[in-house]
């Protein structure tokens, strides 16, 4: 049995960076008086731009947690007389 990965490419932040790219497309249609939908290969552009922009972040996110992850297992490596074994 294999894990998942850890950091697939669709994930939360880029579907939600995507949407924001996507709608800020439109919105920028709306704003210049156009139809929604024109300009599509600016719409895919945006999406594309910000699905990137949503992986960098997951990224970014990922190495926080197993940065701080390291920082309490060394601590806990290096203290063990804070830390005793649990009694069951």
């Amino acid at each position: 049995m294999s894990l998942p990965d850890p950091n697939p490419v669709i994930n939360r932040h880029t579907l939600a960076f995507g949407f924001f790219g996507l709608f800020s497309s439109i919105i920028n249609n709306g704003m210049n008086r156009r139809p929604i939908i024109s300009g599509l290969h600016r719409h895919i552009v945006a999406v594309a731009i910000g699905a990137a922009l949503g992986y960098g972040m997951r990224r970014l996110e990922m190495r926080h947690w197993a940065e701080r992850d390291w920082y309490i297992d060394d601590y806990i490596n290096k203290h063990p007389q804070d830390f005793p074994e649990p009694n069951f």
